[in-house]
């Protein structure tokens, strides 16, 4: 599959990250996943991923200071990787303004159907 081949998967809840892994495994993309912050920052600097889904609200170091880590510090390589943020937040309203500006994309994790993963991975293609 060409583009985006690797994929950083941030999440802190087991089931749903288990259910979007074997997904986008099954559909031939090259997933790594991380359960924190802290393991998102060590793993998207070993893996510099091609896109990372990153959740907002996790234990020890947030998304959002992931973001800015990733962001703004090129000590991850990660300065111009693709970052799609994974909420449970109703609104992209609610995400703040210096936030979209580092982002590439926004997910209400509820509304999210499989399929849509797939079609956000290609849209950045």
């Amino acid at each position: 599959m060409a583009g985006l081949r690797k994929i950083l998967l941030v999440e802190d809840n087991v089931e749903l990250r288990t259910i979007y892994e074997q997904f986008l495994t099954h559909r031939g993309f090259d997933i790594a996943s991380a359960i924190d912050g802290e393991d998102a920052l060590a793993k998207a600097k070993a893996l510099h991923p091609d896109l990372i889904f990153l959740d907002i609200m996790m234990p020890n170091l947030d998304g959002i200071r992931v973001l800015k880590l990733l962001r703004h510090d090129d000590t991850y390589g990660c300065t111009k990787t693709k970052i799609v943020l994974l909420t449970n937040l109703g609104d992209a309203s609610q995400v703040d303004d210096e936030i979209k500006k580092d982002m590439d994309g926004y997910v209400i994790k509820a509304e999210i159907n499989l399929s849509d993963l797939v079609e956000i991975i290609k849209s950045f293609e």
